[in-house]
């Protein structure tokens, strides 16, 4: 007759602690879930926080272009301005008592060339002037939509738009000279007014610079801002994806002896019944 089957305490104590590890192993698998789902999360609002600084980033280096760019342009029309201005009138109005003479030097006709060269330079130059202004407005509007500047000097708020130069404003321009004092004096007040209301659009175009200033320095505040906030996200990321990496060794540690136990345990219920045959 055979003998029954002793179960002995050390296969008890074998099947609970296989059983316990198995059941950290499973304990840790679900929180290497939930800290995924948590790091999405965070991977999601990480990548929100770098396409801000992105944008940030671009509004900056943008606005630093602009700003050279409206320096760059008012100079040039600064200089090209009186040149372009003066010139036509230097040579299509040349006073007849004037010491010196342009037709000393050149022949009626190329006399004339040159002045109506120089108020051809002047048209193009208003011209370019408003298509300056165009790519201007068009650049800022693609960060600002709507901006609206205010001009301390005339005291009202304006688009950039405004600033562009009436294209019939030459249309008063008359460079010829006059023997009238009288007449002649009404043309120099004329075409000095015209000559104010260039510089003054030129003077405006260069206020922008001041304006794209404040902008710039409100975006550098927000880009020191946010990357302190993307830092912040980037060490909370790497906190977390370190604690996964921590659930995953304890998990795969935890099966591991649990496979261990679950051998030892074979082992012992192996013995034990070569003993019980015997």
């Amino acid at each position: 007759m055979r003998r029954a089957k002793k179960i002995t305490a050390k296969i008890i104590i074998l099947v609970i602690v296989s059983g316990i590890f198995n059941l950290l192993s499973y304990a840790f698998d679900q929180l290497v879930i939930q800290a995924e789902l948590k790091n999405r999360n965070l991977e999601r609002k990480l990548v929100s926080n770098r396409i801000k600084l992105e944008t940030l980033s671009y509004e900056i280096t943008t606005l630093n272009d602009l700003s050279f760019e409206v320096m760059r342009t008012t100079n040039y029309f600064r200089k090209h301005l009186p040149t372009n201005l003066y010139g036509s009138l230097s040579f299509l109005g040349e006073d007849p008592k004037s010491k010196f003479k342009w037709q000393d030097i050149y022949n009626k006709q190329a006399q004339n060339k040159i002045g109506n060269n120089f108020l051809i330079n002047l048209k193009e130059m208003i011209i370019n002037f408003n298509k300056k202004t165009d790519e201007v407005d068009t650049i800022f509007k693609s960060i600002f939509p709507e901006p609206i500047f205010y001009n301390a000097l005339l005291g009202k708020y304006f688009p950039i738009k405004d600033i562009k130069i009436d294209l019939n404003i030459l249309d008063g321009f008359d460079p010829s000279f006059s023997n009238d004092e009288n007449i002649q004096a009404l043309k120099d007040e004329k075409n000095w007014k015209i000559y104010s209301q260039i510089y003054q659009k030129i003077e405006n175009f260069k206020t922008l610079d001041f304006q794209f200033s404040k902008y710039l320095k409100r975006s550098e505040n927000k880009y020191v801002e946010q990357f302190a906030i993307f830092f912040n996200f980037i060490d909370k990321y790497a906190e977390e994806q370190n604690k996964i990496n921590y659930f995953i060794l304890l998990s795969i540690i935890s099966q591991i002896l649990g496979i261990l136990f679950i051998l030892l345990l074979f082992k012992s219920l192996i013995s034990n019944r070569n003993s019980s045959d015997v």
